[in-house]
């Protein structure tokens, strides 16, 4: 399915389409939907952004 776009929404699922955004997922399965066909790679967080070279820097 693909990305759902209405705006109501309860604990995650969508109160018009039923779309769940799987925010919480416990031994493989979505606490809210019960899916158990969740990509993990798919929806691990996002890799950190690039600290830029200024802010590695010590101010004296």
């Amino acid at each position: 399915m693909t990305e759902c776009t209405h705006e109501t929404r309860t604990n995650g699922v969508c109160a018009t389409c039923g779309h769940c955004e799987h925010d919480v997922i416990l031994n493989g399965a979505c606490y809210y939907c019960g899916s158990t066909e969740i990509d993990g790679v798919a929806i691990s967080p996002k890799k950190p952004t690039v600290i830029p070279a200024d802010a590695l820097v010590r101010k004296k």
